[in-house]
């Protein structure tokens, strides 16, 4: 049965979305935030188009195993690198925006708090249709039926709040490089996208290893995926370190 408690997952989400741009509300002019969310969006419309297209037939070439889950692998983390990491580094270098640590960092969280925001809220739309709709989950395949049983424990509650802490940490990051590449070389570009690269292409890895998901499985992705949340925190201050005389919104061909 359905708790009315599992509405915390998507309010919780979408709270660390609103939290990210309070804290660094001062920090920067809004509309820095809302071209991170027009990044976010602008990344995500191609990826539809891609599912759409080519990533479908791809995925049906490739025959089971951990080879093509690798390759899978490969595939997903570079789209994301290169179209999460080059668009925001595409716009900025072509309109020339002005930028510094503090407003590089209010994209990222404008990309992250979009898609934790938006996130949460698919995740109460659908918990408020599991609970007024006691049956839907009983019409649903068996393989499907015991995931989302599973999702749907208290146990599992807090888990994907505390993703969403650590991908934006990830997302504010890795759109700091990306933009830091602007002024100061096309090395940091690089290691934005691998940073994205990293972060989802060990998705289909752990879902061909580890499948099907128990609760102490989400918890070994979790920890993946805080692991490198936290590496990212560690960069943002390495970074507002690094960001001064190298890095201006003048484009740099380095």
């Amino acid at each position: 049965m359905v708790s009315g408690l599992n509405l915390l997952s998507g309010a919780g989400m979408i709270a660390v979305g609103i939290a990210a741009l309070w804290v660094w509300r001062r920090r920067a002019p809004a509309e820095y935030f809302l071209y991170g969310a027009v990044f976010w969006a602008a990344a995500i419309g191609v990826k539809v188009i891609m599912d759409l297209t080519v990533t479908a037939p791809l995925a049906r070439l490739l025959p089971p195993g951990l080879a093509s889950a690798a390759a899978l692998g490969i595939y997903y983390g570079m789209r994301t690198g290169l179209l999460e990491s080059g668009i925001p580094y595409g716009a900025a270098r072509a309109t020339r925006l002005p930028l510094d640590f503090d407003r590089a960092v209010a994209v990222g969280l404008g990309f992250g708090a979009t898609e934790a925001i938006l996130l949460g809220a698919a995740s109460l739309l659908n918990t408020i249709i599991f609970i007024a709709v006691p049956g839907y989950i009983g019409s649903l395949p068996p393989d499907t039926q015991a995931a989302l049983l599973e999702q749907l424990t208290l146990k599992f509650i807090p888990v994907p709040i505390v993703e969403r802490l650590f991908t934006l940490s990830c997302h504010a990051f890795a759109t700091a490089l990306a933009l830091y590449a602007v002024g100061a070389g096309r090395r940091w570009l690089a290691l934005s996208i691998g940073l994205k690269t990293i972060l989802d292409g060990a998705l289909p890895l752990f879902s061909y290893c580890l499948a099907p998901f128990g609760f102490a499985d989400y918890l070994l992705i979790e920890a993946y995926v805080a692991a490198i949340g936290i590496a990212s925190l560690a960069g943002l201050l390495w970074l507002r370190r690094r960001w001064g005389s190298a890095c201006t919104s003048s484009p740099s061909s380095a």
